[in-house]
């Protein structure tokens, strides 16, 4: 689903982010990628979503050479990638649901398919009854799991997550992990960059770790403890 081969990116200051990068993550997998700040995470998922091109080498996702889409294609690329950052990202003037809604609406897709599938992944993500409240009336946990549900509603075949549980305290990260668990259950490929060292130890699911730019471990079933 999201191959790295040879990527190298480097910055307009000289500053190196990747360097032969390669890496392969496949379909109906969930990778965590870790590191300390500035080790390229972030550089990775800017790249994934065609925010940056690479310096160097070749980047493909769900099927399709990035350095082949065209500008004008770049918006339904991103709409095969569900979003999920560490800010939420919400509209602060629209309820949990419209936010919801908005992420389908801007896709064309019909105002009943939206009346639906809006209260279905509100309740998977356990806010059915939060589906008229404003971000300011919801705690952060429920502010990501509206970010979640957004990003989840169209059921992209990869949703990546930049640092989701960054700004929660431990035991609403679980439940965010959880959640993310759960999906990846459904079918979905979930990359998430993250610092949350003990909850990548919990999950022991595959992973990346990043250093300086470049992949220095790559392990199955792993823990942030032994990787970097």
């Amino acid at each position: 689903m999201i191959y790295f081969n040879n990527v190298t990116k480097v910055y307009d200051n000289d500053a190196v982010a990747l360097e032969d990068v390669n890496l392969g993550i496949e379909a109906g997998e969930f990778v965590f990628l870790v590191g300390a700040s500035g080790s390229g995470k972030s550089t990775m998922m800017r790249l994934i979503l065609k925010e940056l091109e690479p310096s160097r080498g070749n980047i493909s996702v769900n099927g399709v050479k990035l350095g082949a889409i065209p500008r004008r294609y770049v918006p339904k690329h991103r709409r095969n990638l569900g979003c999920v950052f560490q800010d939420y990202k919400l509209l602060p003037n629209k309820t949990a649901a419209e936010n919801v809604a908005y992420a389908m609406e801007v896709t064309g897709q019909k105002r009943r398919a939206v009346r639906t599938k809006v209260p279905q992944i509100l309740d998977l993500v356990g806010l059915k009854d939060k589906l008229n409240a404003f971000p300011g009336q919801l705690s952060g946990g429920e502010q990501q799991r509206v970010s979640i549900a957004r990003a989840f509603v169209s059921q992209p075949p990869i949703l990546i997550a930049d640092e989701p549980t960054g700004n929660l305290d431990p035991e609403t990260s679980v439940g965010i992990m959880q959640l993310l668990h759960r999906i990846n259950h459904i079918g979905t490929t979930v990359l998430v960059a993250t610092h949350d060292r003990e909850m990548v130890d919990v999950m022991r699911k595959r992973v990346v770790a990043l250093e300086a730019g470049r992949v220095v471990r790559d392990k199955v079933r792993g823990g942030y403890a032994n990787e970097v």
